[in-house]
């Protein structure tokens, strides 16, 4: 089971709040998904920005979240803004 630190965009301290909100390996947060994780942090008062989003959904793709396009790192950015209207 890969360990979150092991995935791009995860550092110590990101995995560590990913752990505090119940999401122990790379397998949990792509099970769970990018999105309900952030929520969860942002629920907890941790890494509640946009940033924090995008490193996850990255994490998950496999790359740097900066190297993604930015068409779709707008989207993503767009989603969470937006995350009060959804639902």
């Amino acid at each position: 089971m890969p360990k979150l630190e092991d995935a791009v965009n995860i550092g110590p301290v990101l995995a560590r709040h990913l752990r505090d909100v119940g999401i122990e390996s790379l397998d949990s947060l792509i099970e769970i998904g990018p999105f309900e994780a952030t929520l969860r942090l942002e629920a907890a008062g941790l890494h509640d920005c946009t940033h924090s989003y995008l490193a996850l959904e990255g994490a998950v793709a496999g790359v740097r979240w900066m190297q993604m396009p930015q068409e779709r790192r707008d989207e993503l950015a767009a989603k969470w803004h937006n995350r009060a209207n959804a639902g």
